[in-house]
């Protein structure tokens, strides 16, 4: 896999680590929070030392991969995966993993998949030998205006999809059989409401067009 196939992903998950680091150092609340949920240390300083963590593996990865940063990308997603799953099997009805400062972003198995995806992405640049970003991205010339573009509009649908997609799917899965009420005691149920209301069995009102005073008749 040459260089140039595999550059857009690994840039692409190096942007995404930076701002999430930069979400951490300004806005530290939602992580710290997430990890004390997750039962793990979890403080206003701890979350910072996260972000400034990421913000420096993200620099490190677009300027230097080949030195180390590529693996140094690869090593965070792959922690980042780890603590998912993590959440995933401890609480899998966490609000948020923290990954996005304020920003709630449920954990799922799809984040979990981004993840191992982008891990993957720097491990592959790094066997490539790919170049630093500057470099890559001047050899372009013109052509690196586009690839910018789409490379925000891929990072803005990652977002989406990652904060939108499973509360959506939560939402719309149906429930569990044995939650649903069964045909027969719905029945039932109903009976013994128009018994309480002295409507019995026969009665004539539960026939359309017949009177109550229908059954005195005769």
């Amino acid at each position: 896999m040459t260089p140039d196939a595999i550059a857009p992903p690994f840039f692409l998950a190096a942007s995404l680590l930076l701002v999430s680091g930069a979400l951490k150092l300004v806005r530290p609340r939602a992580t710290a929070q997430a990890l004390l949920d997750a039962g793990l240390p979890g403080s206003r300083a701890v979350a910072r030392g996260l972000g400034a963590g990421e913000c420096a593996a993200a620099a490190f990865a677009a300027a230097a991969p080949v030195r180390g940063g590529a693996l140094a990308l690869a090593i965070v997603y792959l922690v980042f995966a780890s603590f998912v799953g993590y959440v995933l099997l401890t609480h899998p009805t966490a609000g948020s993993c923290g990954c996005a400062g304020s920003k709630a972003v449920p954990p799922s198995l799809l984040h979990l998949g981004l993840d191992v995806v982008a891990a993957l992405a720097g491990v592959l640049y790094l066997a490539a030998r790919g170049p630093a970003a500057a470099v890559w991205f001047a050899g372009l010339g013109w052509g690196s205006v586009p690839v910018v573009a789409g490379l925000v509009l891929s990072a803005w649908l990652v977002v989406v999809v990652v904060t939108e997609v499973p509360p959506a799917w939560r939402a719309w899965t149906p429930p569990d059989d044995h939650d649903a009420v069964p045909h027969a005691e719905r029945h039932l149920v109903a009976e013994d409401a128009l018994t309480v209301a002295g409507i019995g069995p026969g009665h004539p009102s539960l026939w359309p067009g017949v009177g109550a005073d229908a059954g005195a008749r005769g």
